[in-house]
């Protein structure tokens, strides 16, 4: 997710009940075994279950995100990024993308 964050950088992550557009997330990637972190772009049928939801990098020219996987579902989600402990200081951070 650089240059938001950068290796070695720690994140914090809080399972939550609903997630908006605009969202740092983490999740797990639809087709690997890791866990990605990215930017929720839209929420579509939000009214249905489960709502599917795009996500995008803040790199347009590196990023692996929905335009190459699809749109994942909210259950993927492991939950939002809402503090950083950058390797180069030594204090957290609040995540302001």
């Amino acid at each position: 997710m650089y240059p938001l964050l950068r290796d070695g950088d720690i994140v914090y992550i809080k399972k939550m009940l609903m997630y908006s557009v605009g969202d740092i997330i983490a999740a797990e990637h639809p087709f690997r075994k890791t866990t990605i972190i990215k930017k929720i772009k839209t929420i579509s049928n939000a009214g249905e279950n489960p709502p599917q939801i795009e996500l995008e990098g803040l790199d347009d020219t590196e990023s692996e995100d929905s335009r190459s996987f699809g749109a994942i579902a909210e259950d993927a989600i492991v939950g939002k990024i809402v503090m950083v402990l950058n390797a180069n200081s030594p204090s957290t951070s609040p995540l302001h993308p």
